[in-house]
């Protein structure tokens, strides 16, 4: 019976250790949803060479996820000299102004779409931030 089992656990470490970790399959290339429900899911990063400003974008059927980092400003109300608003575009027409890090931009028709997100300072005035990104909408569920 020992040797059974020390044969057992010698075969299942062996086999275990064989196998590669797979990639995660979500690491900046799209989505493919399942093809009844026709719904655009995509995930992107949207980096520049400066770490100042930082975006992460989901798009999930009419929605879009946008996740913003901001090195030298904030979100929060504790340090209002450094306090951040996202100014959001699509197709260069204003939307909505953000004063948090995270949001969801709903109801974005479908088709292709350039958003653009600029930072402003707590006066309302341009930091110079800005980044600029393009989603496809291909239908709502």
């Amino acid at each position: 019976m020992r040797k059974l089992i020390v044969i057992l656990t010698v075969l299942m470490a062996a086999s275990g250790c064989g196998k590669k970790i797979p990639e995660p399959e979500n690491s900046g290339v799209a989505l493919q949803g399942e093809p009844s429900l026709k719904a655009a899911t995509t995930v992107s990063s949207v980096r520049n060479s400066d770490e100042d400003f930082r975006v992460k974008t989901f798009v999930k059927g009419n929605s879009v996820y946008v996740e913003c980092y901001l090195k030298n400003y904030v979100f929060s109300e504790t340090n209002s000299e450094q306090l951040a608003t996202v100014s959001v575009f699509i197709d260069n027409q204003k939307k909505v102004d953000m004063r948090t890090a995270a949001f969801i931009l709903k109801d974005v028709p479908n088709g292709m779409h350039k958003i653009k997100l600029e930072i402003l300072n707590d006066s309302g005035e341009k930091t110079g931030l800005q980044k600029e990104f393009e989603v496809h909408i291909t239908s709502s569920i």
